[in-house]
Formats: C-alpha cells, structure tokens, sequence
C-alpha cells in the first residue's frame, strides 16, 4: 500500500519515529495453533493475577490506601495498592480519547488504510502509557499514598504504576495476537469470577457458608438472606438472575435475509444482535466515571464521586435513593451515547455495513441492488439496537448493584458477555483447527 500524498498525511506522522521504537509484539506469520492460544492466554491471566498481588514500594507503614474506584475496581480490573491500582483504566481511556478524535476528524485519519491503521494503533499506545503516568501522578498528588509527588517515594510509584500500565498494554497486545479475544477482556473477567468465587465460598464472610451455617444454628434467614456490608444471599440470586438474562439477551438477533446478486439461488442472513455494540457501552461509561473520580480526588469534590458510584445493595438504595436514580440517569445517557458512537466510528454503522455487503456481492432479499436502499434498510434495525441495546445493558448493570449482585452489577453483566463471546471464539478456533480449509473462511 502507497504512502499518502502529504498533504493528506495526519499532523500525527510526525510522532511516527518515536512509535517506531516503541517495542511490539510482533503479528504470528503462521496460524497458531489451539493448544498455543490456550497457553498464550493461561500465562497473560497468571502474570495478570501475580501483578494484582505485587504492593507498591513507597507507601508508609501506618498509610491506609483507600479504594478511590469503589465498585468500579470491578470493572477497571483495579487492586489497590497493588501494581494493578490503575488496572485497565489508562488503556480504555487513551481508546475512547483516540476514536473520539478519529469519528470528529480532528487527526485526519483513515482507519480504511492500513498505514493509517497502524498510526492510530501506536499513538494509542503512546497515550495509554501517558495516561497512566497522568493517572498514578494524580493519585500521588491527592495524597492517596500519603507522599508528596516531589518526594523519591512520590516519583517511584509514579514508575511503579507506570511499568504496570505498560506490562498490561503489551500482555492486552500478546492475547490480542496469540491468544483468545482481547487482554482487556480478560482481565475483566478473571478479575471478576475471583471475586465472585471469594464472596460466595469464602468461609469466614462467604454469602453461601454464612447462610447455611445460619439455617444450622438457627438464626434468622430473611436478616441472612439481606444482610448488609457483607456478601449475602440476595447478591448469589441477582449473580445467578443477571448470569441468565444476559445469556438470553446474547442470543437475541434479527435476522435480515440476503441473497447474491449473480447467483440468486443462493442465499444467507446478515444478523443484527440485540446487544449490538455488546458491553462496549457500560465499559465506556465506567472507565469516564473512574477518571471523573481521580478528579474527585484531586480536586476534593465529593459529590462528582458520589454521583458516579453505583449503589451497594437495596438497603444503600433505599438510604439515599435520589443518589441511585441520578446515578442511574447518568449512566443510561452515557451508554447510550457510547454506544451510538462506537457504532458510528468503527464500521459498524448503516453505511458502512451496506458497503460491505455490496463489495460483497450481496442484496437484501425483496430489494434492488442499490446501497442507498440497503443503507435504509439495515438503518431501521442497527440504530435502534445499538440504542436500545445499549439502554439494555445499563439498566441490567444499575439494578444489579441495587439488588447487590456479587462483583458488582456491572462486573457480572461485562463477565458474562466476555465469557460468552470467548466461547464463540475457541468454538471457532476448534472448527478450524478440525478443517483446516474453512480458516480463510472463518476469517483467519
């Protein structure tokens, strides 16, 4: 592919010797095995979970650190003080930053070439290790750690955040190439089933223990079943209720049909999922609310924090309901604008999709060959799903923090879409790896 013409070529080419050295993981030149991916993928979530144990050096003895993400922690796939406070946070909001300024046209870039391509992936990753600096330095300043940021201690866990951020950019990068779906991904849903697990089996504060040891000593089953501070019962049901309706709503599409314009016996489907934009939205919403806390922090505003944390359970509802439903409100416009956004700017769009299916050769059964015609007519079903889906998975995620699901709401509901789009995933991977012939056809 020819380099653009200069004058077309992004001001962002000027930062491309600096990318160039940066170092990369390098793309498989042969097909990757099963067996390696499933390797590739085990190791990432090992070195991910040893990364969540590892303290940060420079904390004074007597210094309490406080979880300044509250519930989103779930979410970011943040421990604190650990290597992994920031988790996935400086990643997802170098992302948002660089695809806002893509779908606006203030880069001038062409996400369709692959030279620009490969621009916007590496100034990504250059403004996700900012990010994290930026991030690890804002904490330092609000005095988190209990150390100025002009102070050794200050400036090492400022490089200690820092290295975290990048080892977690190039494991995302080593699962993305080698491995099953995406680090991010990953991360969310290890960081989330743990949790779960330990809230629910734990035997000193486990929800389930705690209730059958209760039933045995006859205590008091309803107190039990709704206990507050602790994990309790009612989160095991809404886990479970969460768990069930997201696997239903995966399964929700319409299906337009299509036939090819040469050959008009032959014809297929083009599926339009309910969860069209999938958890993209609420991963959105949650990585704003965690940067707009850090600035709560910073700049001690304590209702921005109040407002951006989700509930904890029914009895933290009831106390402060008009905190819920602005919470609530906020997070149902965010991911339906999100949502509206991502399909707009990553080819998932009316347009975008008409012209791929017309490269392809394809009409829409009942309709002439014209893509303004199948522009309308993927126009009427793909918006109001990305919407209404995106206004789906927000509400699911808000009342499952108001009934106190385990992991958060939210971490259960992203947990279950990754799990299931990894299952689709290794289903693919085992067909071709049984008929080698259909790996062009399966998009490998």
């Amino acid at each position: 592919m020819e380099p653009s013409p200069p004058e077309q070529r992004s001001r962002l080419y000027a930062l491309e010797p600096l990318i160039r050295r940066m170092p990369e993981i390098a793309v498989p030149k042969r097909h990757v095995s099963f067996k390696e991916k499933f390797m590739w993928t085990g190791l990432t979530l090992i070195i991910f979970f040893i990364m969540t144990q590892v303290p940060l050096y420079g904390i004074p003895g007597g210094q309490r650190v406080s979880e300044v993400f509250g519930q989103l922690r779930f979410v970011l796939a943040s421990h604190v003080g650990t290597l992994m406070e920031l988790g996935i946070g400086p990643i997802v909001t170098a992302g948002i930053i660089m695809q806002l300024l893509v779908g606006s046209k203030i880069i001038g870039l062409d996400l369709t070439k692959g030279e620009d391509r490969a621009l916007f992936t590496g100034v990504q990753k250059l403004l996700a290790v900012l990010m994290g600096i930026f991030q690890a330095g804002m904490l330092v300043i609000a005095g988190h750690y209990g150390v100025g940021i002009s102070s050794p201690a200050g400036v090492f866990i400022v490089v200690q955040l820092t290295l975290g951020t990048l080892v977690v950019i190039y494991l995302d990068e080593l699962v993305s190439k080698y491995g099953f779906g995406s680090g991010v991904s990953l991360f969310i849903a290890g960081g989330v089933a743990m949790t779960v697990i330990w809230q629910a089996l734990n035997p000193s504060t486990g929800a389930i223990p705690n209730f059958i040891g209760s039933a045995l000593g006859g205590g008091n089953l309803v107190e039990e079943f709704f206990r507050t501070g602790l994990p309790s019962m009612m989160g095991v049901v809404a886990t479970i209720l969460v768990f069930l309706i997201v696997v239903y709503a995966e399964g929700m599409r319409i299906e337009i049909p299509l036939a090819y314009g040469r050959f008009g016996g032959i014809r297929g489907r083009y599926p339009i999922r309910f969860l069209y934009t999938s958890n993209i939205p609420v991963i959105l919403a949650m990585t704003v609310f965690a940067n707009l806390k850090i600035i709560s922090t910073l700049l001690n505003i304590p209702w921005l924090s109040t407002y951006t944390t989700p509930p904890n359970g029914i009895f933290d509802t009831m106390n402060d309901p008009l905190r819920a439903a602005i919470y609530m409100a906020i997070l149902l416009l965010l991911s339906i604008g999100f949502s509206w956004l991502w399909v707009n700017l990553t080819g998932m769009g009316p347009r975008d999709v008409a012209q791929q299916l017309d490269r392809s050769g394809m009409l829409i059964t009942g309709f002439r060959r014209d893509i303004r015609v199948m522009e309308w007519v993927l126009g009427r079903y793909i918006m109001p799903a990305a919407v209404v889906g995106g206004a789906f998975v927000a509400l699911l995620s808000g009342v499952a923090d108001i009934l106190g699901a385990l992991g958060s709401g939210t971490g259960i509901l992203l947990t279950v879409g990754i799990v299931y789009a990894l299952y689709q995933e290794i289903a693919r991977q085992r067909v071709s790896e049984m008929f080698p012939a259909l790996r062009t056809f399966l998009g490998e």
